[in-house]
């Protein structure tokens, strides 16, 4: 969505590269949020929303990071024990807030560089005696460039255990990997702006089934500011339970109608596809997929260079391009590439012509 005046040269994998016209909207003037103005603003987004994730339940924005809302899906809908499906550092964060709320925390670890398997998942659910509350995936883990098939992995655990209920990161996902809440059976989907939606970081968006609220309305002690219920009620009035960040407001609200109504989400989604496939091509010859490339993410891509990661780095960021570096266990061996947001394929291969030139020598 770029255009020859706008190029990216910034290709971390979130923060995202920002256009121009997203970034003067958080110029406008300021509203009060609790004024019409802002009700009118607060359900156009909401309804597209809606569509973005798939769902015809609620859709919800918090002024807050996307760790904020991982929280508050554990506060909100787990009384007790917690699966957390893991193949990367931030599905791994699920399991450290897990801790940090003294819940009884279960891992099934799929390792680095690999897809959580929906058979491992069925072995697992099968084979522990007990009742999860809720298992957690995260469908697009940022420092391996791997996508896990939530779509199978959830209809696991329906199958098995319908009563326990399926918390999504899908931060970043949303935006440029199909996310279908309804017809996957999610109960939580959360995304923070920074990455697919191509936003700067600021605020989180989720959608919460009726079966994650009628949960969060068992639990006497949701806090103040993640109470999901205060958000459903305050959403139901066209409005946010405390002061928003009104500037977010107005570029998502941009943002959503570009990305629906002028790009579309098929064409987004298929531009995605082929900036994964221009990347994994383009890098074959002098780096290798660090993970499973049946899994690859269309939004990031984790690789796994000839020469050493930070040099390359340091080349393209004097050519005048930025790269994400790795990650985790994995920085000092790969380096990490956007490939998300409004990035244009144009603008990638603008930039792999040059990564070439810096890591094939």
């Amino acid at each position: 969505m770029s255009n020859p005046t706008e190029r990216a040269t910034y290709f971390v994998p979130g923060p995202t590269w920002v256009r121009p016209a997203i970034l003067n909207e958080m110029t406008r003037p300021m509203i009060g949020h609790r004024s019409s103005e802002f009700k009118d603003l607060f359900v156009r987004v909401i309804a597209n929303l809606k569509t973005l994730f798939g769902t015809t339940q609620d859709t919800l924005v918090a002024t807050c990071s996307g760790t904020a809302i991982l929280e508050a899906a554990l506060i909100n809908c787990v009384p007790r024990r917690l699966l957390v499906t893991t193949c990367g550092a931030f599905s791994e964060r699920w399991r450290a807030i897990g801790e940090s709320l003294g819940l009884e925390v279960d891992q099934l670890n799929a390792g680095w560089g690999n897809a959580v398997e929906p058979a491992a998942l069925a072995d697992h659910l099968t084979s522990r005696r007990g009742h999860y509350d809720a298992v957690t995936i995260t469908h697009n883990e940022t420092s391996t460039g791997v996508t896990n098939d939530v779509a199978s992995l959830a209809r696991v655990v329906r199958e098995r255990s319908p009563d326990t209920l399926v918390l999504v990161d899908a931060v970043s996902s949303l935006g440029g990997i199909p996310v279908r809440f309804d017809e996957w059976g999610l109960d939580v989907c959360l995304a923070s702006v920074q990455k697919g939606i191509a936003l700067p970081p600021g605020i989180t968006l989720f959608a919460v089934s009726a079966q994650a609220l009628a949960r969060a309305a068992k639990k006497p002690y949701r806090g103040t500011y993640f109470d999901f219920l205060n958000y459903k009620k305050h959403a139901d009035d066209g409005s946010v339970p405390s002061t928003p960040s009104i500037p977010h407001f107005y570029a998502l609200d941009r943002q959503l109608d570009d990305i629906i109504n002028v790009e579309t989400l098929d064409a987004r989604f298929l531009r995605h596809e082929a900036m994964r496939e221009a990347t994994i091509r383009r890098t074959a010859s002098y780096a290798t997929l660090a993970s499973d490339a049946a899994h690859a993410s269309a939004t990031v891509s984790a690789l796994l260079p000839n020469l050493p990661a930070e040099q390359i780095r340091d080349r393209m960021k004097a050519r005048g391009f930025t790269l994400g570096g790795g990650y985790g266990k994995w920085k000092n061996t790969t380096f990490r590439i956007g490939h998300m947001g409004d990035i244009s394929l144009d603008d990638l291969n603008a930039m792999l012509d040059v990564l070439s030139e810096v890591a094939g020598t």
